[in-house]
């Protein structure tokens, strides 16, 4: 695969992840689900309305008077697929936006694609090189041809055979230092994963510098992550409440199960949540615990200390045997 090729398939793969944020129940059948969220990531906006009896979602280009804020008031849509080339306003249309800035995925998509991929090829490279100790450089071009079908047999997996002896000579080969360092690619290619999880909601805890993380670390990472995909959430809510009152649909919208998750219920993590996981530092909790077992086995065993008797009334008692 050349590196146009890993790129589609990375940001195929991304997109179709983000692809699956939201559920949508109630639509009509001409509007489904996968396309409006399809025309939302991909452009940021799109308006929803009613054209010769059916439902539609378009793509459309501002028209109309501007608001003091430089906003259009109508949306021009040519659609010869359904032959409608008519202008809609706010009045039998509702304007749905992917975010209050109607900001698609798209340059996301495009960036951590190109990213994944260069750490791919990368990462191929140095698999493959891997399996050559030197270099190759050859004085004329019936040398080079000969050694670049060398290299492609090398790299077809294949072994390597240089088959006349004038232009084996003719080779001249520079020894290699030995530096594979396959991990830190590989952690590259993970931390951009996860990067990309992390910008659109999904929880992903990786980490690549300790051992452990705290549980403050877990529960910033938890949250940091929600702003964007709440403000999503939010745009394609408002938008559902206007086409239902506009067109009396019963449509709804909501995260699916790996976005609704909230860690712990959104409540403030403690160290004692993450006990005996093995994956959290919960070395000062477990202290805190056994500092507390000598007052806890007390109260258990439920035996009250018997106060000393004063030494007058051990006296009175001799003087009284007396």
């Amino acid at each position: 695969m050349d590196k146009k090729q890993i790129n589609k398939a990375v940001r195929d793969y991304l997109f179709d992840t983000a692809m699956t944020m939201f559920k949508y129940d109630g639509l009509p059948d001409n509007v489904r689900p996968e396309d409006l969220e399809r025309m939302l990531l991909e452009n940021g906006e799109l308006i929803f309305t009613k054209w010769q009896n059916e439902y539609y979602i378009f793509q459309f280009t501002g028209t109309g008077k501007q608001n003091y804020l430089g906003q259009w008031d109508s949306y021009q849509v040519n659609n010869p697929y359904v032959s409608c080339n008519h202008v809609f306003t706010d009045k039998n249309a509702v304007r749905i936006r992917n975010t209050d800035n109607s900001v698609s995925l798209a340059g996301l998509l495009d960036m951590y694609s190109e990213l994944l991929s260069e750490s791919y090829i990368t990462l191929n490279m140095s698999d493959v090189n891997a399996r050559l100790s030197f270099l190759i450089s050859a004085g004329d071009n019936a040398t080079k041809a000969s050694a670049e079908l060398f290299l492609k047999q090398v790299y077809d997996g294949k072994q390597g055979i240089i088959g006349s002896q004038p232009l084996l000579e003719s080779l001249s080969v520079n020894p290699l230092a030995e530096h594979r360092d396959f991990q830190s690619v590989i952690e590259l290619n993970k931390f951009y994963y996860s990067d990309f999880f992390q910008k659109i909601g999904l929880t992903n805890l990786y980490n690549n510098i300790h051992d452990r993380i705290s549980a403050t670390e877990t529960e910033f990472t938890a949250t940091s992550i929600y702003p964007f995909v709440d403000n999503m959430k939010k745009n394609r809510e408002a938008a559902v409440e206007k086409i239902n009152q506009m067109f009396g649909l019963d449509v709804s919208v909501e995260f699916t199960s790996s976005w609704d998750y909230r860690l712990m219920n959104g409540r403030n993590l403690k160290e004692s949540d993450f006990k005996n996981t093995g994956l959290f530092d919960t070395g000062s909790s477990e202290q805190a615990g056994e500092t507390e077992e000598p007052e806890q086995a007390g109260e258990q065993a439920g035996e009250p200390e018997k106060p000393e008797e004063p030494e007058t009334n051990k006296e009175t008692e001799n003087e009284d045997n007396n």
